[in-house]
This record gives C-alpha cells, sequence and structure tokens, in this order.
C-alpha cells in the first residue's frame, strides 16, 4: 500500500487565528505596560518630593525657616514636559543646595518649592508646598506629585499653592473636598483622571 504522504505545515486558517491572538494579546499588553512605566517614572517623584520635604523641615530647624526654590530643572529648552529624562545640571545643584538636596542622576521631573513668606506664599509663614512638574504619560495633560505642609492658624490650615502653575492642594482619590497633608500625593483636578 502506498501511504499519501502529507505535507507538515500550517494552513492559511491556522495562520490568520495565530496572527488574531498576537494582535488581541498585544492590544491588551501595550497599553498596560505603557501604564506600568508611567506609574514607574512617577515612584521617582514621590520618592523626591518625600526627601526635599524632610530636608525642607531639617533647613527649618536650623534656620527657623523654610527655603524656597524655583523650578528646577529647566525644562524650557526641552521645549514641554514629558517623558524624556533631564539633566540636574549646575543650576539645579545651585538652586538646592541651601537645602542639601540632590537627586541620584536625571530626573523626568522639575521640581519646586514655595515656602511661606515668599512671593508666591503670602498666606503663611511656616508652611511650604514641594511640587514635582511632570507628563510621565506624554499625554497632552501636565500633571503634578505634590508634598504640602501646611501652617496652623487660629482659622485652621494655611498652606501654599505651587508656585508655578498654582496648583491648589491635593485632594485624595475619589473625593472633591478631602485634602492630602504631609504626605506625597498627585494633583488631580476635580473630575480629572492621573497625569
Amino acid at each position: 500500500m502506498d501511504r499519501i504522504r502529507r505535507n507538515a505545515g500550517f494552513t492559511l486558517v491556522e495562520l490568520m487565528i495565530t496572527v488574531v491572538l498576537i494582535g488581541i494579546l498585544g492590544a491588551i499588553a501595550i497599553p498596560n505596560f505603557l501604564s506600568y512605566q508611567a506609574k514607574s517614572r512617577r515612584a521617582e517623584a514621590f520618592a523626591n518630593v518625600v526627601a526635599i520635604a524632610t530636608s525642607e523641615l531639617s533647613f527649618q530647624a536650623e534656620s527657623d525657616v523654610f527655603a524656597s526654590t524655583g523650578a528646577f530643572p529647566d525644562w524650557t529648552p526641552y521645549g514641554f514636559l514629558g517623558t524624556h529624562k533631564m539633566a540636574w545640571d549646575a543650576a539645579s545643584v545651585a538652586e538646592y543646595s541651601q537645602l542639601g538636596w540632590q537627586p541620584e542622576g536625571e530626573v523626568a521631573y522639575s521640581y519646586e518649592v514655595n515656602a511661606g513668606g515668599s512671593a508666591d506664599c503670602n498666606t503663611c509663614t511656616l508652611c511650604f508646598t514641594v511640587t514635582a512638574h511632570g507628563n510621565v504619560d506624554g499625554d497632552a495633560t501636565a500633571g503634578a506629585v505634590m508634598y504640602v505642609y501646611p501652617e496652623e492658624t487660629a482659622g485652621g490650615l494655611a498652606e501654599c499653592p505651587s508656585g508655578m502653575f498654582g496648583y491648589g492642594t491635593p485632594l485624595r482619590k475619589g473625593s472633591a473636598t478631602a485634602k492630602v497633608y504631609k504626605e506625597a500625593a498627585i494633583y488631580r483636578a476635580v473630575g480629572v483622571g492621573e497625569f
């Protein structure tokens, strides 16, 4: 008996099903991967605003005032805040030298401190707000990670806004009124998602 030899291989239908499955997996995986990348970049901001706030508290313990800084590194040469890293240049080192703080390597955010008694914050004398300005997901909306240290006054709490974009105090996720103090938090405008 002669046996019919069958050629080993894939049919066109099998190949098309495989391509469709890979496309579906890619459609699910790529957005999740991009979101994961943005969250990992955002982790830099959380760590750095807490470190700057700790440096502010140490500086205030020695000098009885908080220090204000401009937004450094200067992101304007890059044209926009985005997913790119920026060098912590000599101007940035000089701006933060009184606080004794410096990040390791390049940064994805521009950092600033708005302290009480400055031109941008005359609502209190012993308060400060550290803001990390960035756009780590690369969309059209810049956002911020903030650390707000308010001053207790007879009328309640006085706080400084973010200096560069004037962001108010961050709100707890899902709340339109619960403010976040003395911890790193994402600034969320009411009705706007994460940046």
